[in-house]
Parts: structure tokens; sequence; C-alpha cells
């Protein structure tokens, strides 16, 4: 199903929330709305799920507005499913009870086909009898998963779903809950606050701060193409150095020359070139080095911290063979395939 936000504004008692935004996802993707706190990604997903109505703009789901101010359709009835960070199981159902609450109405044969699907799909068939208190946070969290899809929302939305969960657990689940949203085919978004998980399960991700979608993109596009040094950040390590334009196509930095689109500065001007751990390889056989001041061993890998011989200071991964100690000068080699700078 077609989600369409449409210059949209929150306003709740007096304090702005959201100011004129705008989103248009379409059938079946999977996007995440990342950004800071408080900048509104919760509330903008209460409106989608009909809980905020807006005070200026229109929501439109498959082309049928279901908020405009003059018309509100209930959350009821917009066939949107939704499920919070504290998950709100009912603790005085056990997990199959659970899952069945929102299709009540349905036949007993119908019921039994859902929950067969969906506790197939979800690995829960050997807990639907146990209660939640029961239950890990991991298989609570796919008992809410299975409660929300059980009435075949048409939009799934999701609210930190991942957050409680531990690193290899989450990977599982996500997994799990990715492949089974592209089998139900429901367009989902997702609220996190942590960028692997953005990468990893979306199709697109939505930046918001200062009230609005600052950048709606893929998860490739905001790694290597962000608009903002905000989004540059939010994004994953990177550093920042000083670079000074050459021409439309060239900036001179302390690590060399760089080719990239530089037109929307004037030749001359000075600007901050961002570096991220991948642009910097370790090489023994470069002609340039920098100081080892940091150190982060990560198994596969380290997460080295850098300094410039004129103090500026860049990071590098490197693999854990190449185990340096700090102060220790090594040589390394920039590679930028995608040139990112700012002001």
């Amino acid at each position: 199903m077609k989600l369409e936000i449409e210059n949209i504004s929150l306003n709740i008692d007096g304090n702005l929330i959201i100011d004129n935004l705008n989103l248009n996802i379409c059938e079946q993707e999977i996007i995440s709305i990342i950004g800071p706190s408080a900048s509104g990604k919760s509330s903008l997903l209460r409106i989608i799920a009909g809980f905020e109505n807006v005070n200026s703009g229109r929501v439109k789901i498959n082309g049928v507005i279901v908020d405009d101010r003059s018309k509100v359709v209930e959350p009821q009835n917009r066939q949107v499913g939704i499920i919070f960070q504290d998950l709100a199981l009912f603790p005085h159902l056990n997990c199959e009870d659970n899952i069945l609450f929102g299709i009540s109405k349905h036949t007993p044969a119908e019921k039994f086909k859902r929950l067969n699907r969906l506790s197939n799909l979800l690995d829960i068939s050997g807990i639907l009898k146990s209660f939640p208190h029961e239950i890990s946070g991991g298989q609570q969290q796919r008992i809410a998963i299975a409660r929300a899809l059980a009435p075949k929302p048409e939009i799934l939305l999701l609210d930190e779903p991942f957050s409680a969960l531990d690193e290899k657990l989450k990977e599982t689940l996500m997994s799990d809950v990715k492949k089974l949203l592209q089998e139900e085919k429901i367009t989902t978004i997702v609220i996190t606050h942590n960028i692997k998980e953005a990468f990893e399960i979306s199709d697109k991700i939505a930046f918001l701060d200062d009230k609005k979608i600052i950048q709606y993109d893929t998860a490739y596009n905001l790694y290597h193409k962000p608009l903002t040094k905000e989004i540059a950040n939010f994004c994953g390590i990177g550093s920042f150095i000083n670079g000074k334009v050459i021409d439309a196509n060239h900036v001179q930095t302390k690590l060399g020359q760089f080719f990239g689109n530089t037109s929307q500065f004037t030749i001359g001007s000075n600007v901050k070139v961002m570096i991220r751990p991948d642009d910097i390889i370790h090489d023994d056989n470069s002609t340039q080095s920098a100081k080892v001041i940091e150190k982060s061993f990560h198994g596969s890998d380290f997460l080295y911290k850098l300094e410039l011989s004129d103090g500026e200071r860049v990071f590098c991964y490197t693999p854990s063979h190449h185990n340096h100690a700090l102060n220790e000068v090594i040589g390394i080699k920039p590679v930028i395939d995608h040139l990112i700078i700012f002001n």
C-alpha cells in the first residue's frame, strides 16, 4: 500500500513538532526514519497510525485521504499495524491468545490458518501456550510482531522494535522480520536511532531533523552522499579535514588532491572534506604516513585514529593482523571515491 504525506505540520500545546513535512513511500517498501532525539520521529508514526491529527497538510493511504483536518479516518479503520517499543503484550493472555486478539471475529479455520503461518515464519510454535513473562525478550518481540501482522495490515509501523535486544539476537530477528515483511508484501516504516539497523533492514532511509525530512535516500547515498554534516556524522564514523577548492572538480588537502564535484564552491574557497575510515588504506609502501594515536580492536579489524603531520586526524579500518602500537607511524594511502565537502 502506498503512503503519501504532503506538507504536514503538527502542533502540540503550542509547540511545533513537525513542520511542512513531506514523505512518499511506495508499495511494499521497507523504510527507516532516523534522526536525533526529539526530532519528531515517534510523532510522525503516531500521525500515520491516526493517534495524532495534523494541523495542516494531508496524509493519504493508497490515494485515499485519512487526515487533512476536514476528514479524519479513525486508527482502527486505516489498516495500519503498530508495535511500540514497550511491546504492550497482554500479560493475562498466553502468546497464542495475544496473537489472535486482533482477529477475534474471524472464523476458527481462518484464525488457525493465520496463526499457523505466522508461527512457522517467526519460529514461535513452541511458545504459543506460554505467557509473556515466561519467555525471553527476543521471543516477546516475535509475538508482538505476529500479533501486529495477524490482521494483515497494509502498513506496519515499528517504533524502536529491536532496541532491547543483544546484537546477535537482533541480527537474527531483523533478518527473519525482513523476510517475513517481504513475503507478506507489507509496506513498513521503522523508527530507529541505530544506523546499523536502518542500513540492514531498509530499502530507503529518511533523515528527520529540524521538524522535517532533510534527506530521503538509499542507505548507500546517505553514507556516501550525505546532504549535511549532521547526516554525515549520524550515518557513520568520519572526520573532517581542511581543503581548498582548486577548480570545478578538484580540492587540495593535506592528504593530496581529490577529484569530485566542487562546482557549488568558488575557486579558492576553504572547505571541510569528510574522510571515512574506509577512505584510508593502510599501505606500508606508501610515501604518506600518519601516527597511531588511538586503536580499537573489532576482531576482524582494528579501527585506528591517526594523526597527520599538521595535527589533523582521520580514522582507518585495517585488518587485525596489522597490529600497530600507539605512537607508531604507519604508511597510508587515501582512496576517495566519493568526495564529501561542506562549508
